[in-house]
């Protein structure tokens, strides 16, 4: 049973505009931080300071208001409140543990919540009044129902314990963040991006699934309720172990042909509309962030669907800058030449998925398609972007296309 709330007299606008400054405080921060290139504990740093300088700022303007500016009408609200809720956790009391209660203290509460509602009743009552009425309740309640208020650490445990229980069933059904390890979606993701992924986009799924015991192999269970779209970015647990999520785009859905002749990309005969957008030029990055070295490529918009997005190719001037995907450079349009695929259908309850860097990038085409209860969700936004030792600010806060 939870504990009474503790009435505070003259705090109210000071809690509220601590809270309220607090949210400011990370608003203005992104707004004014994004405009600098800075490392992550400068960022850190950096943000906190202009919480703290806020949400201290809320509180002494609301102590201020409460202290000069608090109408009597609105302090006899705030009164009737706190009487309010102290009644509500007597009734509690009576009502769950009253064969635990002597028959005089019985009586006693009863007295004491009949006595707060006639006076809750009255039209014209005084705040004093109701204070002092108010103070005898948590006398009260200090001296014969101590016992049956929790401990401060076990509200602390029971609250946090909570906010976990909220937080992973959140995670398993509802929405999980991500990280970008690799660059195989360049340039639509990068490595050093965090996106959240919306679980619940296509169907449920049932977590930890599928997992292996000794021999044994429990499958993975999910409901699904919609199979993704052409130009959809999806997480999924890869089928080639099992035991990876990749982030990747749906290119066909069940029923599709998949082929890829030439480097471009054949569904069911027709070629999907490339236009040509330039060289695209990016450094490429290891899981940990770090530099390897620059990337020539040249970047197309290609259209599945109603979905228009960037995808890339390997540029080259000779077969030299085709050795590390182990092919060679095509002279007339200076691109490396890509194994062709297909013709291949894909199966009912499955998709088929590439990556945007599609000489970079180990899909299904490797692999194989993904069978919907494997799918984990659709990705939706870039939530935050660190690499290089740089916060990515422009990243920030971009929906995924």
């Amino acid at each position: 049973m939870a504990n009474p709330a503790p009435a505070n007299d003259m705090k109210c606008w000071s809690q509220h505009l601590s809270w309220f400054g607090l949210l400011l405080g990370l608003i203005v921060a992104y707004f004014v931080l994004r405009n600098f290139s800075m490392t992550f504990w400068v960022f850190v740093v950096a943000m906190l300071a202009f919480v703290g300088v806020f949400s201290s700022g809320g509180h002494w303007l609301g102590y201020w208001i409460d202290k000069n500016h608090r109408s009597d009408r609105s302090l006899l609200r705030q009164e009737k409140k706190s009487c309010r809720l102290l009644v509500t956790w007597l009734r509690k009391v009576l009502r769950r543990k009253s064969k635990h209660l002597e028959e005089g203290l019985q009586k006693r509460i009863h007295h004491a919540i009949d006595g707060m509602g006639t006076l809750l009743a009255e039209a014209s009552i005084e705040r004093q009044v109701l204070r002092d009425e108010r103070r005898r309740l948590e006398n009260l309640i200090e001296e014969d129902l101590q016992h049956m208020k929790k401990s401060v650490a076990r509200e602390y445990v029971e609250s946090i314990g909570a906010a976990v229980i909220i937080a992973l069933l959140l995670r398993a059904f509802v929405i999980e963040a991500f990280q970008i390890p690799s660059g195989s979606m360049i340039p639509s993701l990068r490595v050093g991006d965090h996106i959240f992924v919306n679980k619940m986009a296509y169907g449920i799924r049932l977590p930890l699934l599928p997992m292996k015991i000794g021999q044994s192999r429990i499958p993975a269970v999910a409901l699904n309720w919609a199979l993704p779209e052409p130009g959809d970015v999806i997480v999924f647990i890869t089928p080639k172990n099992e035991e990876e999520d990749y982030i990747k785009r749906v290119v066909a859905t069940a029923g599709d042909t998949v082929e890829v002749k030439g480097g471009k990309l054949h569904i069911n005969g027709r070629q999907m509309p490339l236009v040509d957008d330039g060289a695209f030029e990016y450094n490429d990055l290891n899981e940990e962030g770090h530099f390897r070295g620059r990337v020539s490529t040249r970047s197309f918009f290609e259209t599945l669907g109603e979905m228009h997005h960037l995808i890339l190719r390997k540029s080259c001037v000779s077969n030299r800058d085709c050795l590390r995907i182990m092919t060679e450079c095509d002279y007339e349009e200076h691109l490396c030449k890509q194994a062709d695929f297909g013709p291949y259908k894909v199966p009912e309850g499955h998709v088929f998925c590439m990556g945007d860097n599609r000489d970079n990038s180990q899909d299904s085409r490797v692999w194989g398609p993904v069978p919907a209860e494997l799918i984990k969700g659709r990705a939706e936004f870039i939530w935050w972007s660190y690499r290089e030792d740089l916060v990515q600010w422009e990243r920030m806060f971009t929906s995924i296309r």
